[in-house]
């Protein structure tokens, strides 16, 4: 019997990044392609054309989803990775040294020698060439899930461990705590209902196109089940049609409630079907343009839920611990 088989890939800036080619009864590595790019500019074939690249400072709203961007990007061996998300951990602490981050574990690593970068540094609004808006982020003290580049990209749960906060000891110059985004479950968005009330759900993440932080909007985010490429092979998958390019592994899925965002995702990549792009027609997989399925081509991310939100209380408490000891 022919069985289906699925991709799933990093969406980081990693220089090759290492995909997964799935079967219904097992994994297996397949080779290496890079990033997807879903938009093409043709608003004919959906909403993945809804990107807007977003610039200037701390102070400019984040477009029509109107608050500011709580984004920057992660540059490590001094090349960027990925996207990260500044998280608020006032619920948590009022008096806490420093910021926190929000990305994709594999954004940290060099998915080549499977080893943590060495050094990285993280840019508010993806200003790097701005001293004001750069600050080191601390490696030694990493709160993640259970990705291991040395076995994650061969399992049918990849993902599920693919997240990571990180501390800043010293941020940016221009560091606004009002500016932070705050976390809520996933789960607890009655997608219908918040939908048909006017939320909006959208992705910030860096676009390496353009160099900048973007914003697509009026997305579908909804959990994998097991008649999609995800295979709901675990809790809290999500697939999602915003549109985005190479850097936005690690970038924030918002929801916008009653005038408020906040992050209920993370995006980690994309899945997509080798029935319908083949590897030898489409050696880099589905070209600019196809269109958003979630049987043949898709985003996916994690799910803020509650044990991300029990994670972010602890890696807070384990850091006023450390620093009260300074």
């Amino acid at each position: 019997m022919r069985q289906e088989r699925k991709i799933t890939h990093p969406g980081s800036l990693s220089v090759m990044l290492i995909l997964l080619l799935i079967s219904a009864a097992h994994g297996q590595v397949f080779q290496h392609f890079p990033v997807n790019v879903y938009g093409d500019g043709n608003p004919a074939n959906g909403v993945e054309d809804s990107r807007e690249q977003l610039f200037g400072g701390p102070q400019r709203p984040l477009g029509s989803v109107g608050q500011p961007i709580s984004s920057g990007t992660i540059k490590c061996d001094g090349k960027i990775r990925g996207t990260a998300m500044v998280v608020d951990t006032s619920e948590y602490s009022m008096d806490l040294q420093g910021a926190v981050i929000i990305t994709a574990a594999h954004v940290i690593y060099d998915l080549g020698s499977k080893k943590r970068f060495r050094r990285c540094m993280f840019n508010y609004l993806a200003l790097a060439e701005l001293s004001a808006y750069r600050a080191r982020i601390d490696l030694k003290n990493v709160k993640m899930g259970s990705f291991n580049p040395a076995r994650a990209t061969n399992e049918l749960g990849f993902g599920e461990g693919d997240w990571a906060f990180l501390h800043i000891p010293k941020p940016w110059k221009s560091f606004n705590p009002g500016e932070l985004i705050s976390l809520r479950e996933f789960s607890s968005l009655k997608m219908e209902p918040f939908q048909q009330q006017g939320g909006e759900l959208s992705l910030i993440a860096f676009d390496s196109t353009a160099n900048a932080i973007s914003v697509s909007k009026n997305c579908m985010v909804i959990e994998s089940s097991v008649n999609d490429l995800g295979g709901g092979s675990w809790k809290g998958q999500l697939l999602d049609d915003c549109d985005s390019g190479g850097g936005a592994s690690g970038g924030g899925l918002v929801a916008r409630i009653a005038g408020k965002s906040y992050l209920i995702g993370i995006r980690s990549g994309s899945h997509w079907s080798e029935q319908v792009f083949p590897a030898v027609q489409y050696p880099a997989g589905p070209p600019d343009g196809a269109i958003w399925d979630r049987h043949t081509n898709t985003n996916f991310g994690r799910a803020i839920d509650a044990h991300l939100l029990r994670a972010l209380t602890e890696y807070v408490r384990f850091l006023e611990s450390e620093y009260a000891s300074l």
